[in-house]
């Protein structure tokens, strides 16, 4: 892949007010935004005087009454989808997603997808789980409320080539439910398998937790990996940190030593980067989102964060203006490289500080 911001900082600034200005129109629209004097017009200081950066704990109250049919409290459109995420990483959560970001999420695939070099189509491996487990009534509408894997499927589903072969998987998956028991994901497998057979997948995507269990179902029923079955170009894989390092092995055994592992950073608000084919590294999606980071006591820009820096990443959705997620990242290239090192928690804070400490005692002998 290449970077299409490397070495050019100046273009990321670029496409950062782009940015920014498009995330300031929609804000204007709400009535959280205006309670926090949003504009359609401000610029960067504006912004960041007129909204603080907030967790999910403190736009709780203003999703409730999103649930409660009021969307205007913080969307500029009605909901599309309700995301709820599974609560393994902390409390569990939900999060709309109106359809002016069903649409924003889409080009944010698009302007990932042309540094895969590859092409977008089905059929495809993507183990998910339901993108509706329950309906939420507004207005007189039922908004399909389910889990993120699920609603990305359906979002890819609209790309041309793939709906064909997503949307009947699809339906089945949400027929089978949420359930999480080796019987549910039994189900899940044997209806994509369904879905699949005489064709030949040449992609898979999905949560590493996902395409690990499907593989290993795989050679349990049917004595073959997906490699042994498909010619598989590339895995892209998302929902966990350190994929470079625990999951990409693994991967690659089972779905083939020519397979391309590539990593996702996303969460239910979003997807947020993509790594370079062969590294390690994550390249923001500066044309989709605002980027800020937590350094210390300093917030600033992503892109102008140093190599060896770690900080708390703070990101502006069309959802969510300055969302702290929750999330370490450290640079590796000024502004342009990144990997997720896990939650902002002590702990974590504690293992790379004796990370750190360790490659200094092996540098000093």
């Amino acid at each position: 892949m290449t970077n299409p911001y490397c070495g050019r900082l100046r273009e990321v600034e670029e496409a950062q007010e782009r940015v920014l200005e498009a995330l300031v129109r929609i804000y204007a629209r709400t009535r959280f935004g205006l309670e926090n004097g949003a504009e359609p017009d401000m610029d960067l200081d504006g912004f960041r005087r007129a909204f603080k950066p907030r967790s999910y704990a403190e736009l709780k109250h203003h999703i409730a009454e999103v649930l409660k049919g009021n969307f205007e409290a913080l969307l500029a459109g009605e909901p599309e989808f309700f995301g709820i995420t599974s609560g393994t990483t902390g409390p569990p959560k939900v999060v709309p997603i109106p359809g002016y970001d069903v649409e924003h999420r889409l080009r944010a695939m698009r302007e990932c997808w042309p540094h895969l070099q590859a092409p977008l189509r089905g059929p495809c491996i993507a183990p998910c789980l339901p993108s509706s487990v329950k309906c939420i009534h507004i207005r007189g509408r039922e908004i399909p409320c389910g889990y993120i894997s699920g609603i990305n499927a359906e979002i890819m589903a609209r790309f041309r080539g793939l709906g064909e072969f997503l949307k009947p998987y699809l339906e089945e998956v949400n027929r089978i439910g949420p359930g999480i028991s080796k019987e549910d994901w039994d189900k899940r497998f044997k209806a994509l398998m369904k879905v699949l057979e005489g064709l030949n997948a040449r992609m898979a995507l999905g949560a590493a937790p996902a395409l690990w269990m499907f593989a290993r179902w795989l050679k349990r029923t049917e004595g073959a990996w997906p490699k042994d079955l498909w010619d598989i170009e590339f895995v892209l894989v998302a929902g966990v940190p350190g994929i470079w390092d625990y999951d990409r092995p693994d991967l690659t055994k089972m779905y083939g030593k020519e397979a391309l592992v590539v990593e996702a950073y996303g969460a239910t608000e979003g997807l947020f980067a993509i790594s370079r084919p062969g590294e390690p590294y994550l390249v923001p999606l500066y044309g989709s989102y605002l980027f800020e980071v937590r350094v210390g006591g300093q917030i600033k820009m992503l892109y102008e964060m140093k190599a060896g820096e770690v900080g708390s990443i703070i990101i502006s959705t069309p959802v969510f203006p300055r969302y702290e997620i929750g999330d370490l990242v450290a640079c590796y290239r000024d502004g342009l490289y990144f990997r997720v090192l896990g939650r902002d928690k002590q702990a974590t804070r504690v293992r790379i500080g004796f990370s750190r400490l360790l490659e200094r005692l092996v540098a000093f002998f």
